[in-house]
């Protein structure tokens, strides 16, 4: 090891002018030459930000040549690149969770078909300190464990060596206010140099407006550069998230797409029968299928449909008859929906712009009508993910092109026009509300 940087040097004398390479490579001074790492220290702050900026990319390719295995890290003047023991971690201003629910482990998983790949991809990340993809992006409808899964492999990491995992939420990141303040290359080797994974939940909500996209972009890249495993989580595929810059989807994707889907009844039967088992409550086989049948349909909704029954079993002392009681039990809990698509999206947009069903795949041009076709289409692409082809299809046989036109077209319209953009907001939530998507 004590001659990689001389080499490293070779190489790039032979790649770089003599004048280039005597004011930005010369200057250069090794601090750390350890655990896969080449720490080099520039003579002052403009020589870190102009080398960072221009050389470091090259500096890192020329050091490949001699090891592959190695990385380089480029070091302020003040030989700052970690940070100090016992404080708390953050990117900019928003700080990173590094204590997890201790509840929220593999072992209390309820694993069934419709999530078994999802824990088996999460559980290797928690077991393999080599993995063998980054990013593992997990997807599926809200209250089915993605939160569950991103805490297990937290807590998989605790038990073995402490602070080398984070996690944040996208969740509520205007919270801290209205962008993610610039991070320098070597404030990102101060805040994740010892983290091994960095976890990030719903990625969906990451907000367009401010610099979050271009800095999570950076984090991204810094990551995937230094062998940091990240984990995703989302309600939608990378490619359905819209609101994401094309850069931030496509680096989603790089990875492994774990999906989590909708259970089935033998699923809910499943997930149900755990909960039961776990509270301790004797129930038939029959009541069971009934309630896979008629109940909720995620681990929010089940847990607590299961707590409304113990309740009662406690207060008295017997369970309650599937026909008098299960009804009153999950009363609150609306039947299972029908599944998000095309035709309904087609409905609520045509009840909101007051328009016929029948005339919106037709050619009439009034305006209403123009403006439900292109909303239909935006929203359908949006929420269901379906092609540009399909959903041109469903709306009259209509081009591909005619669909990406309308996208386009409604996009420009709700960045410009508030009301406009309300009235989508509204009909999507009401939508995401009355189907689970």
């Amino acid at each position: 090891m004590d001659s990689l940087w001389p080499q490293v040097r070779r190489v790039l004398k032979d790649t770089l002018s003599a004048e280039h390479f005597l004011q930005w490579i010369e200057v250069l001074k090794v601090t750390t030459l350890q655990s896969g790492h080449l720490v080099l220290q520039a003579p002052s702050r403009f020589h870190y930000y102009w080398i960072q900026e221009h050389y470091i990319s090259t500096i890192q390719a020329c050091c490949r040549k001699v090891d592959i295995s190695v990385r380089v890290i480029l070091q302020m003047p003040d030989g700052r690149r970690k940070s100090s023991q016992g404080a708390h971690p953050s990117l900019g201003n928003v700080p990173l969770i590094t204590t997890f629910d201790g509840l929220q482990t593999f072992e209390t998983y309820v694993v069934a078909p419709f999530n078994r790949f999802a824990h088996a991809a999460a559980r290797d990340v928690s077991l393999d300190r080599a993995p063998k993809f980054n990013p593992l992006f997990i997807e599926g409808p809200p209250g089915l464990g993605k939160t569950h899964l991103l805490h297990a492999i937290g807590n998989g990491w605790r038990g073995e060596s402490d602070g080398e995992v984070a996690y944040m939420s996208c969740r509520n990141l205007l919270v801290y206010g209205p962008s993610l303040p610039p991070i320098p290359y070597e404030l990102l080797w101060q805040t994740l140099g010892t983290v091994k994974v960095l976890l990030v939940d719903d990625i969906h909500q990451l907000p367009a407006e401010g610099n979050f996209q271009r800095q999570m972009r950076e984090i991204f890249n810094w990551c995937y550069d230094f062998g940091t495993q990240m984990v995703f989580a989302a309600t939608r595929l990378p490619h359905q998230i819209s609101d994401l810059s094309l850069g931030l989807r496509s680096r989603l994707g790089w990875g492994l797409i774990a999906r989590i889907r909708e259970p089935d009844i033998d699923g809910c039967y499943q997930v149900i029968e755990s909960f039961l088992g776990e509270n301790k409550i004797p129930i038939s086989q029959d009541i069971l299928r009934y309630l896979s049948e008629q109940g909720p349909l995620n681990f929010h909704e089940i847990k607590d449909f299961v707590e409304k029954l113990q309740e009662i079993v406690e207060r008295e002392g017997t369970l309650p008859s599937l026909k008098d009681r299960s009804l009153a039990i999950h009363g609150d809990v609306s039947p299972r929906p029908e599944k998000l698509s095309i035709q309904v999206i087609q409905k609520e947009v045509c009840h909101t712009y007051g328009v016929s069903l029948e005339a919106l795949p037709g050619a009439t041009k009034s305006r209403p009508l123009v403006i439900a076709r292109q909303v239909g289409m935006y929203l359908s692409r949006k929420l269901t993910g379906s092609t540009y082809a399909s959903i041109g299809t469903s709306f009259g046989g209509r081009d591909h092109s005619t669909v990406i036109y309308a996208c386009r077209k409604v996009r420009a319209e709700m960045r410009r026009n508030r009301v406009f953009a309300e009235r989508i907001v509204e009909i999507e939530k009401r939508l995401l509300d009355s189907y689970k998507e």
